[in-house]
C-alpha cells in the first residue's frame, strides 16, 4: 500500500514509479495543501458529531462518548501527519530539485517522512474503524 492510495485522484506519479517532473511535485504540492483543508473535517463531523449529539441528548454517557473520542481525534491527527509529512516531503525535494537546477525527482522511500506518510495513511484508516465499529456497538446496545 502506498501513502497516495485512496487519497483521491491526485496529480503526483504513483509512487510505484518514484520518477516525476517538477511540475507533478508543485502540483502535488497544491493538492496536498488542499486536502489538509477539506478531508480533515469529514471524519470530525461524522463520529464526533454523532457522538456530541447523542451526549447532550443524555442518549450517551461521558464513558460512552470517550472510547469514540479518543479514536476519532487520533485518527483525525494521523489525517494530519499524513499530510503533513507528504508535504515536508515534497517541498523539500522541490527546493533540492530547484537548488540543483533539476527538472526531475525520485522519492526516497526510504526517507522518514515517505514512511511516515504512509504510517499515518494506515493508522488513520484502522482508527476510524474503530471509531465506528464502537459507535454502531454502542448504539445498537444502547438503542436495540
Amino acid at each position: 500500500m502506498t501513502p497516495s492510495q485512496g487519497q483521491g485522484q491526485a496529480p503526483n506519479p504513483t509512487m510505484q514509479d518514484p520518477y516525476g517532473k517538477k511540475a507533478d511535485l508543485l502540483s502535488e504540492l497544491d493538492w496536498i495543501t488542499n486536502k489538509i483543508s477539506s478531508l480533515v473535517w469529514t471524519l470530525n463531523v461524522g463520529a464526533l458529531g454523532t457522538t456530541w449529539s447523542l451526549l447532550i441528548a443524555s442518549r450517551f454517557t461521558f464513558r460512552n462518548a470517550i472510547w469514540i473520542f479518543v479514536p476519532s481525534i487520533l485518527s483525525i491527527l494521523c489525517e494530519m501527519g499524513q499530510y503533513l509529512s507528504g508535504y515536508r516531503l515534497a517541498n523539500r525535494l522541490l527546493r533540492e530539485m530547484e537548488r540543483e537546477n533539476r527538472t526531475e525527482f525520485e522519492y526516497p522511500t526510504g526517507d522518514p517522512l515517505y514512511k511516515a506518510r504512509d504510517f499515518f495513511f494506515v493508522w488513520k484508516i484502522v482508527l476510524a474503524i474503530v471509531a465506528g465499529v464502537i459507535l454502531l456497538i454502542t448504539l445498537f446496545l444502547k438503542f436495540a
